[in-house]
């Protein structure tokens, strides 16, 4: 079975909006290319893009806790 990765794109976007994660959804396709090119595991993927939103999650939460002081 053939999918469009266009297709597939969009509805990744749509997908992470949902789930709340920005920042994967801003990364994922410099990671995958990275992961395609380098043979990645997906679990090495998964973990890679996770932990970028984590950095992310607490460099907004320190910006916020910054600008309420």
């Amino acid at each position: 079975m053939k999918t469009n990765p266009a297709v597939d794109s969009a509805r990744l976007s749509l997908l992470l909006n949902e789930l709340r994660l920005p920042a994967i959804k801003l990364i994922w396709p410099q990671f995958a290319e990275q992961a395609d090119k380098e043979g990645w595991p997906a679990a090495r993927f998964l973990a890679a893009i996770t932990e970028h939103e984590l950095a992310e999650r607490d460099r907004r939460r320190i910006e916020r806790h910054l600008a309420e002081a």
